[in-house]
């Protein structure tokens, strides 16, 4: 049983979607993978830089405590309170006020809330002032007065250069301060707010999970919470990655003033979560890209098997023997030439198919005339000779040589059937007889003049009536309308041998006629499609189809100033018939 035949339009369907389909799911797995690493990577110095923003607004709010108390150091009415025990309470308490002021925007988080919100100086026989972000009253106060001198009491009581303790929704910090030799002068005391900080890492919330701690210098965690299972110890550079228990989290560390470290921990499949969003996006465009270049190439295929199917069925109809049908013009540039090719063979092969009939029909009747007339020549060159050779006895010598020119003309011109290629001088008998002729026709105001390079160039072999015509056409087109003398100069020599070595044979006819303009030739050609001039063309039509393109004419001419024509021929002996 014969196997059933796919067309060629489902056999290209199936094979486009085919490859599309594999060459779609690489590079889709591809760009995955590529936009994964990209975005990963991209996320992860976000992460970081994330991470580094935050630490530096942290210690930005840090920054606060230093400049007060660098204000504090070079305040001679705060350094007279710190080191004699003298000034009014209210001028140190104006002082350090308007240092406070004057640092406070650092202070602030979204320009209202403080990070420090009370601060207490001390002097070292227990003197004190404070200043308060927000007004207390006088009960308040006194409390918070009396807070803080137990703070600082608790602070001299410690081995820490910082001392950090939290008490509701507040920590505590005092530490003390020193003059230029390194010598304590007195304490400071400061009540930062939780909520304050809170709002610095609650930043973070875009990462949904996140973790933030403050550890002092002893290894006490004084703000925010710790992430089970980590040790801070191990944590040495300021970012990386820790694993624990076989979860990996992204860690920044930054080791503040006031011998504060901070800590932001960011487990890492947070850094997944961000970049689905675009994944997924990503994805959603790849498929309707895909679904629409499917659909694209389905169209295109259907669309373009459709004229090949068209050309089988008029290949088959041309298989049956109809000759007469033809292929519709596509706008496909390779199918518009299948098109025109095919449409131009059935068009030849019908066209042959006739002549081939017709020209056995015009053989049968050739063959009866020329049996009726093979005798015809003989009888006419008889005659010729009869009669030249009486005018050659009645001494007129003038008539003789023109009878027996006409002879010749009349026997190498027509009545030499079967001979391609003639030797050059038989040739140039033939154009002597014809410029003979026609000089005793216009009464000797025709001069001609045939020069030779050399004699061995006469027995070259040359194409039968390829120089002739061009004389003809020099004397019809060229002397005729002139109406006065002229001069035809006919010219054989060789050239030199080319690349491949070859010497070529050199031929030139000219005139001194009216001549014609070559661009106005070439437009009549274009625009009527046919030679004014058929029988210098057949010659060079003659030559290039026996020797090939790179032989044959060249014409020069221009009106008033006569015609140029040279020929190119390969020189081949007559003898042993190659070229010389």
């Amino acid at each position: 049983m014969r196997k059933k035949e796919r067309t060629l339009c489902s056999e290209l369907v199936r094979l486009v979607i085919t490859s599309n389909i594999a060459v779609t799911c690489i590079l889709g797995l591809i760009f995955t993978v590529i936009v994964f690493q990209e975005m990963t990577l991209q996320e992860k110095e976000n992460m970081d830089f994330y991470m580094q923003s935050i630490q530096e607004q942290f210690a930005g709010k840090q920054q606060f405590l230093e400049e007060v108390v660098a204000y504090l150091r070079r305040n001679e009415i705060l350094l007279d309170f710190f080191e004699q025990n003298r000034g009014a309470e209210e001028d140190i308490l104006y002082q350090l006020e308007q240092g406070v002021n004057l640092f406070s925007e650092r202070n602030r988080i979204a320009g209202s809330y403080p990070v420090v919100r009370d601060f207490y100086v001390f002097n070292k026989d227990m003197r004190f002032v404070g200043t308060h972000f927000y007004p207390e009253s006088m009960s308040a106060r006194e409390s918070m007065d009396h807070y803080f001198q137990d703070c600082v009491q608790s602070y001299g009581n410690q081995d820490q250069i910082f001392y950090y303790r939290q008490h509701g929704d507040f920590i505590d910090l005092c530490f003390a301060l020193y003059d230029n030799d390194m010598q304590v002068i007195g304490y400071c005391a400061a009540a930062i707010e939780k909520a304050s900080l809170e709002r610095i890492f609650r930043q973070l919330e875009k990462y949904r999970s996140y973790y933030w701690m403050l550890e002092d210098t002893g290894g006490k965690v004084v703000g925010g919470g710790a992430l089970a299972g980590l040790d801070t110890d191990a944590l040495t550079d300021r970012e990386g990655m820790i694993d624990l228990e076989g979860k990996k989290y992204f860690y920044s560390r930054r080791a503040g003033s006031f011998g504060v470290t901070s800590y932001i921990v960011l487990p890492k499949k947070m850094l997944y979560l961000s970049i689905r969003p675009m994944l997924l996006l990503c994805w959603g465009i790849f498929l309707v890209s895909f679904a629409a270049v499917l659909g694209a190439v389905l169209f295109f295929s259907v669309r373009t098997a459709k004229p090949l199917g068209n050309i089988a069925l008029r290949i088959q109809q041309v298989g049956t023997g109809d000759f007469e049908t033809s292929l519709e013009e596509y706008r496909i540039r390779e199918f518009h030439e299948i098109s025109d090719s095919f449409n131009e063979m059935t068009r030849k092969i019908d066209q042959l198919i006739k002549e081939v009939y017709e020209n056995q029909i015009l053989a049968r009747e050739a063959r009866i005339q020329y049996l009726q007339s093979q005798m015809n020549p003989h009888f006419m060159f008889n005659v010729l000779a009869m009669i030249s050779m009486r005018m050659k006895r009645n001494k007129d010598e003038e008539l003789y040589r023109m009878v027996t020119a006409f002879s010749g003309l009349m026997q190498g011109k027509i009545f030499r059937d079967g001979e391609i290629e003639i030797p050059l001088a038989e040739e140039m008998e033939i154009v002597g007889f014809y410029l003979y002729l026609q000089g005793q026709r216009f009464c000797d105001m025709v001069r001609y003049d045939i020069v030779w390079e050399s004699e061995s160039l006469k027995t070259c072999k040359i194409p039968r009536l390829s120089v002739e015509p061009l004389v003809e056409n020099a004397m019809i087109h060229g002397l005729e309308p002139k109406g006065e003398a002229g001069f035809i100069r006919v010219e054989i020599r060789t050239l030199r041998p080319d690349e491949q070595g070859e010497r070529r044979l050199w031929i030139l006819v000219e005139d001194d006629g009216v001549g014609f303009d070559i661009e106005k030739w070439n437009l009549q050609i274009k625009e009527e499609g046919e030679h004014p001039r058929v029988g210098i063309m057949n010659i060079q039509r003659l030559v290039q189809n026996l020797y090939g393109k790179s032989y044959g004419m060249t014409i020069k001419s221009e009106p008033g100033k006569g015609t140029r024509i040279e020929l190119q021929l390969p020189c081949i002996e007559q003898q042993a018939g190659t070229k010389i």
